[in-house]
């Protein structure tokens, strides 16, 4: 795993034969190594729980938490599992698969291949939002965008898990005002705050069991308004409950990173436990490259140190800004393949302490 890992690193995507770094054996005969090995683990709940680990530290009780799905558009019709998708980069169906994502104070949290032959994508999205909130103690305001615009899911969020929640609508979302009783698409409502009730789930009665607090604004100059609904327990003004709305970029900023600093759609495995072990993998090098970012910004440790030094003359060499993207890539630049050895000295180190090897059983 560690090999792989470094060979993400080195060779900037995930491709079997390109991770390959030993020079004394062919790259077709490590890419079966590091197939067989994909096929036999199964480390994505591993890599979730270490990441949860390191985003519970920072957790409050207004911190957002951003959950939202993206797609990978795939080629290889012969991969199991694949199934139609919305392409989102080409706004067209295509083959590939979704992927759940949780983002937590720039930690990528959770990253889930949907499995769209054995469960319903709403069951699935429970479950995530279930599993993290209990383990956060129901700390944190949950964030989704109108894709996720699904009344029965706000009533899950409100009366079953008990949560905070701020959830962006579509236009054509029908609610009844609290103050009129009348009901009405919020696309026809003008900018405001208003509390709302939501339609049941046939649309012929009134859910008077929750009310919820509808904020419309025209936040962006020549633009739409946004439309979002909250439950949020305390008074926060409309420019509050926008501003905590919009953090949720920061796991599209995620998936964009995973995307582009590591190609996640040049996955080329045939198997689905192959892929979804491929991809948790890819999860990992993001949360290494984010901890040890956020680590060279805290620490006065000499090594630690020493990196940030080399980092920042990298970016001044790059005319690139201080941030995670750019980090990714001096780690990419700086990393070399591995030095393979018949006895390691002691002095050669892994990527990962021993303790984390062990957590992750290899």
């Amino acid at each position: 795993m560690s090999e792989i890992i470094r060979g993400l690193f080195t060779a900037g995507k995930p491709i079997l034969r390109h991770i390959a770094q030993d020079k004394n054996i062919s790259a077709k005969k490590q890419a079966e190594k590091y197939s067989h090995h994909l096929g036999n683990v199964d480390i994505a709940e591993k890599i979730d729980a270490l990441a949860l680990k390191k985003a519970k530290i920072t957790v409050r009780k207004t911190t957002i938490i951003a959950y939202d799905l993206t797609d990978i558009s795939k080629s290889a019709k012969k991969m199991e599992k694949i199934s139609r998708i919305f392409d989102g980069s080409k706004r067209k169906t295509a083959d590939g698969f979704l992927l759940h994502g949780v983002g937590i104070n720039g930690i990528l949290t959770k990253l889930k291949v949907h499995d769209g032959e054995n469960f319903f994508l709403n069951d699935i999205r429970k479950k995530i939002v279930t599993d993290i909130a209990q383990k956060l103690n129901f700390k944190g305001i949950w964030v989704v965008d109108r894709g996720n615009d699904d009344k029965q899911f706000f009533k899950f969020l409100r009366q079953d898990l008990k949560v905070n929640f701020i959830a962006r609508l579509r236009g054509n979302r029908q609610v009844v005002t609290k103050k009129t009783g009348v009901k009405i698409q919020v696309k026809n409502l003008t900018p405001g705050k208003y509390a709302v009730y939501l339609m049941k789930k046939n649309n012929d009665h009134v859910d008077l069991s929750s009310e919820y607090t509808l904020i419309i604004s025209h936040h962006l100059k020549d633009k739409a308004p946004i439309r979002l609904l909250h439950s949020l327990k305390y008074s926060y003004s409309k420019k509050q409950i926008i501003t905590m709305y919009l953090q949720r970029w920061g796991v599209e900023n995620i998936f964009k990173r995973i995307k582009e600093k590591f190609e996640l759609e040049k996955i080329r495995v045939l198997k689905y436990k192959k892929f979804v072990n491929f991809v948790a993998l890819i999860q990992l090098a993001v949360l290494v490259s984010t901890i040890t970012f956020f680590a060279i910004q805290q620490t006065t440790n000499r090594l630690i140190f020493g990196v940030l030094i080399h980092y920042k003359n990298f970016i001044k060499q790059k005319t690139l800004g201080f941030n995670i993207d750019s980090f990714i890539t001096f780690m990419k630049n700086s990393l070399k393949p591995l030095v393979f050895r018949l006895e390691k000295p002691p002095n050669q180190l892994n990527i990962f302490s021993q303790q984390q090897l062990d957590r992750l059983d290899t």
